[in-house]
């Protein structure tokens, strides 16, 4: 079984506790930095998702996919059949979902403007995330963008998550992308013990300098 991000998941809701203070209970907010992160990526792609056709891949049971704004045609795809039945079930009133494969995806060239992979690839073996990216590349538009983020440790070492078949130093993965694209933007954000690198990449060969931020927040 894959890994699932739900609405219903323990682990992406916030907390509320009561604090008692005199005679009057106070119930305060806890925010969940991993609920937080997740909204942000699919607002980072909401960014350029404007009136342009979409691809979320791999979605798993919809729920990222469905927050994505304002496309012109948005579509989920995932291996697993049961991820794509629970998110037609939920959000097919929001976006296509379909099965497929990371490793060859079920479209002709230029389908899409955008793609999007949010932490995705580490899900994946090297060889297949090298076909990922050759995918991505082909069934985008001239000037279509890869939206991609990929999370590893501050030491280098795996984090332990049992789902995760590799995970790529910021240099790895700016490596294979640039064997396909140009890195337009890059930044990083650090959530529990790890970093999160995202990475705009462009599939125009004009883009000759690379604008480059690091941000860490």
């Amino acid at each position: 079984m894959a890994e699932r991000i739900s609405p219903d998941s323990p682990s992406f809701k916030n907390s509320w506790f009561r604090l008692r203070k005199g005679f009057i209970p106070w119930v305060s907010f806890k925010g969940n930095p991993y609920r937080k992160a997740f909204f942000r990526r699919y607002e980072w792609v909401s960014q350029y998702s404007d009136g342009v056709r979409v691809l979320d891949v791999p979605c798993g049971m919809g729920w990222g996919t469905s927050l994505i704004k304002g496309s012109s045609e948005l579509v989920g795809m995932d291996l697993a059949e049961d991820a794509i039945s629970e998110a037609q079930n939920r959000y097919g009133n929001l976006a296509r979902f379909i099965l497929g494969s990371m490793a060859s995806f079920p479209f002709e060239e230029n389908s899409f403007e955008v793609v999007a992979c949010l932490e995705g690839i580490e899900h994946v073996p090297q060889d297949v995330g090298d076909q990922f990216i050759h995918e991505s590349h082909r069934v985008l538009s001239k000037n279509g963008l890869l939206l991609i983020s990929s999370p590893h440790t501050k030491s280098g070492q795996h984090s332990g998550n049992e789902f995760h078949i590799y995970e790529y130093s910021t240099e790895e993965i700016r490596r294979k992308l640039e064997m396909k694209f140009n890195v337009i933007d890059f930044y990083q954000l650090p959530v529990g013990n790890l970093i999160v690198d995202y990475f705009t990449c462009s599939k125009s060969s004009s883009c000759d300098t690379e604008n480059i931020t690091n941000n860490q927040n």
